[in-house]
């Protein structure tokens, strides 16, 4: 005969004594905390959603919000364009933090300024975003072989920034029909885009070798400046 022990019923209340003291164990794996999270009473769904993003995200800012600090973000990049006598610390962080809204708002408006100049407008579109895109290659690469550091994105948003005062002496010449008076308008934005380059090659490479790394971006700024004064 069977033992109370040795019974299947034992523990269970039938054909044996009930085991009281043993209690039934509970994965603790955060399954019954996050349920008992849930139900708790006055949590709402987007308390619950707060509660799973990290500090310092983004993802709970409006669009609003969004869009603003793109549009701050932009104008401080832009601001030490236009005045490009910075410290390098501020170079190196706008440099550290850069973003490709402004350069592609300032390219796509030098493409369509020379394209619309133009006999050919798909090709002068098409020109000028090859010849930026060459040029980012060209620029990350030269600062790596000079001991600079630099990413590709960060060389697009480079040449993106600084492509602004080129436009803006692209479009000011746009309706002069004097040769003389458009060459110097477009040397002088070359001039200002190459000056507003300076600080932020600075902050890649050395104190030394900055003019070799600044002179590929004179040589695209010209060819660029080249291609407005031909259409």
């Amino acid at each position: 005969m069977q033992s109370a022990v040795d019974s299947p019923f034992a523990g269970s209340g039938v054909g044996g004594t009930p085991n009281m003291t043993q209690q039934p164990v509970v994965p603790d794996d955060g399954t019954v905390q996050m349920f008992t999270e849930e139900a708790e009473p006055g949590t709402s769904e987007l308390d619950a959603v707060r509660r799973t993003v990290p500090a310092g995200s983004t993802l709970n800012e409006t669009v609003w919000q969004t869009l603003k600090r793109d549009l701050l973000q932009i104008a401080l990049n832009l601001r030490l364009v236009l005045v490009p006598v910075s410290k390098q610390s501020t170079a190196k962080r706008a440099l550290r933090e850069w973003d490709l809204w402004g350069p592609m708002i300032f390219s796509v408006s030098l493409a369509l300024l020379l394209s619309h100049q133009s006999d050919s407008p798909a090709k002068a579109f098409s020109v000028v975003f090859c010849v930026l895109t060459v040029g980012a290659c060209v620029l990350t690469l030269n600062v790596i072989l000079l001991g600079g550091k630099i990413v590709f994105l960060q060389a697009c948003s480079l040449l993106g920034y600084c492509t602004f005062p080129l436009l803006v002496a692209a479009a000011i010449v746009s309706p002069i029909q004097i040769k003389v008076v458009r060459l110097l308008g477009m040397l002088l934005g070359v001039a200002w885009a190459s000056w507003a380059a300076v600080p932020f090659v600075s902050a890649s490479v050395s104190e030394k070798r900055k003019t070799l790394a600044v002179y590929p971006l004179m040589m695209m700024y010209l060819f660029l400046s080249w291609v407005a004064l031909i259409g």
